[in-house]
Order: structure tokens, then sequence, then C-alpha cells
């Protein structure tokens, strides 16, 4: 069994991103697959390509840097590609982000 702080998302085209698990648990999708062969392994392959992946990776630390100053409203805006907008939003409705 694999013990780290780190879980290892793999997308349909092979591209890995290495990512804090606390960052990864915003997911609920991805927080609940460390019950599972996932968990065990440290790595979770997800069906969608590298390049939504890592809008997805960079969603999750741009949430996670700011989740305590949402009260405050200070936050700068998340960028998000025009090509990939409605793809985006459909995985990250999967992932329950």
């Amino acid at each position: 069994m694999v013990t780290s702080d780190y879980v290892t998302l793999v997308s349909a085209d092979n591209h890995r991103f290495v990512v804090l698990k606390e960052v990864a648990s915003i997911s609920s999708v991805l927080r609940n697959t460390q019950g599972f062969e996932e968990g065990k392994t440290g790595r979770i392959t997800l069906d969608m390509d590298g390049d939504i992946l890592e809008c997805i990776v960079d969603y999750l630390y741009y949430h996670y840097k700011y989740k305590d100053a949402a009260a405050s409203g200070n936050i700068p805006e998340f960028n998000i590609p025009t090509h990939l907008a409605l793809e985006l939003l459909v995985k990250a409705d999967f992932l329950d982000i």
C-alpha cells in the first residue's frame, strides 16, 4: 500500500500530474477513490485529455490557495481557455468541483 501525501492523476493521453492529496480532495470523486485500488497505488486514471486535466489541476490549486479568501471577495479571476470551456464544464461537473 502506498502512503503518500501525493496522488498521481493520469490523463487518457498519458500525461501525469502529481497533486497533493489535500488539493485533489477538493473533488469528491477524487477523494472517494482512496478506498479503492487507486488509493492503494496512488494513481488515478481519468477519461480526459491532458490539456483538460492540466486546467483542472490548475483550478484545484487555485481553489486550495484562495479558499480562505472567499469571504473577503479579494480573489483573482481564474482564466479558462475559451476553446476548452465546454469540455471543462462537463469534466468539472463529473469531478464535482
